[in-house]
C-alpha cells in the first residue's frame, strides 16, 4: 500500500474511534463553547472518504469509501437538524463506526512492508 493511501486510511480510522468514544462519553462536553463534536468527526470522516477516492485502486475500497462518505453525510445531516431543534431518529454511530473500522483496520495494516533495522539489528553482521 502506497504511504499517502496508508495515512489516508489511518486518519478515517482516527476520526472514527473519536466519534464513537464522543458520541457515547456522557462526560464529553461536545457541544460547549460552540464545539460541536458529532457533526466535526462525521465531516472529517466524509470529507477523508472523498478525498481518498481517487488515491484508491481497489474497486472493492473505492466503493466502500464512496458509501463511507453517502452515509457520513447522511449521518451529519442527520446531526445538524437536531443541533436546529428538529431532531430526528439519531444514528447508532457506535455500531455505525466499529463496522467500518472493522472494514478499513485490516486493510490499512502494512504488514507486507519490512521493518526497519535498528543499529544495534546490524551490529556483528559484516
Amino acid at each position: 500500500m502506497k504511504p499517502i493511501l496508508k495515512w489516508q486510511y489511518d486518519q478515517i480510522i482516527k476520526e472514527l474511534l473519536l466519534l464513537q468514544e464522543h458520541s457515547t462519553d456522557q462526560s464529553c462536553p461536545c457541544e460547549s463553547d460552540g464545539e460541536r463534536c458529532v457533526r466535526k468527526h462525521l465531516l472529517s470522516i466524509e470529507a477523508l472518504a472523498q478525498e481518498t477516492l481517487p488515491m484508491e485502486e481497489n474497486q472493492e475500497f473505492k466503493d466502500k469509501l464512496q458509501i463511507l462518505a453517502t452515509e457520513a453525510k447522511m449521518n451529519r445531516e442527520k446531526e445538524e437538524k437536531s443541533l436546529c431543534g428538529k431532531p430526528e431518529e439519531a444514528p447508532n454511530l457506535v455500531d455505525w463506526t466499529r463496522n467500518w473500522r472493522k472494514q478499513f483496520g485490516a486493510y490499512s495494516l502494512a504488514c507486507d512492508e519490512k521493518p526497519a533495522t535498528t543499529p544495534d539489528q546490524n551490529a556483528g553482521q559484516k
